[in-house]
């Protein structure tokens, strides 16, 4: 084979080296985040570490494949596990993939990654002890997250089963998956509730001729807002005998109460 190769010699930090290399990575398939920081932090401790993490058929992939996605092999497993656990050492939870250089740089040249594999099976088997019935839906979920935050708190597995269960089964629970969040925070945005449609507030508003019941003043629709009477923590469904508009400010009012 007789062509002209381009080898580039990078010279600088770690971070401006995968600066570099997010640059020059174009052409052909690109490659994933963690590809691109395995090439900058190279060393004895990922060598280790893509013994668990980085192969077909590895010790991570069957343990926590029902619970975790990604590719072994494009490295997606190993960032994932490597989210998890820098936020059991840095308060950045809110920005994992920025966090993942600094805590592979610090642990580069350690001679093996067995606290991050011991990690990765402490955070499995969590999930399989608080939650032993299996849905498709927990496949993928921030379950290291979950794991940090709540690890030492005393769950019962099977008063969360049964709270599960009747919110699988509720028809006001958009999001399935996000039910085990909301069973852990008890924070309602996880299940991304029924709200009323268009045409629904447009009844509303036609039948309460624009005015608010609260502050009894007349707006236009678009001043207003659709709210349960009921609310969902209460039994209220989304239903338009359960449903009022209110104008913005006596909504907002009501939603701090």
């Amino acid at each position: 084979m007789d062509y002209e190769l381009t080898v580039y010699q990078c010279e600088g930090t770690d971070s401006e080296k995968l600066e570099w290399f997010k640059t020059i990575n174009i052409a052909g398939e690109k490659l994933t985040d963690q590809e691109l920081r395995n090439a900058v932090y190279a060393g004895s401790w990922l060598t280790d570490a893509k013994r668990y993490f980085s192969k077909s058929g590895c010790v991570a992939s069957n343990l926590g494949d029902k619970y975790v996605k990604g590719s072994p092999i494009r490295q997606e497993l190993l960032q994932t596990a490597l989210e998890w656990i820098y936020c059991t050492e840095n308060d950045t939870e809110n920005k994992p993939h920025k966090s993942i250089e600094s805590y592979m740089a610090l642990h580069q040249h350690d001679e093996h990654s067995t606290k991050l594999w011991n990690y990765f099976q402490s955070v499995i088997n969590w999930v399989k002890n608080t939650f032993p019935t299996y849905r498709k839906e927990m496949k993928g979920l921030e379950w290291g997250v979950f794991y940090n935050q709540f690890k030492d708190t005393d769950l019962n597995p099977t008063a969360l089963e049964n709270e599960i269960k009747t919110l699988m089964e509720d028809d006001e629970v958009s999001k399935k998956a996000g039910v085990y969040a909301y069973v852990l925070t008890r924070d309602e945005r996880y299940l991304n509730l029924r709200t009323f449609s268009d045409k629904d507030k447009r009844i509303l508003f036609e039948r309460q001729k624009g005015v608010c019941p609260y502050c009894k003043q007349m707006f236009e629709i678009t001043q207003m807002e659709a709210d349960h009477i009921t609310p969902w923590s209460q039994g209220g469904k989304t239903d338009l005998s359960n449903g009022q508009m209110l104008c913005k400010g006596c909504n907002r009012k009501k939603s701090d109460q």
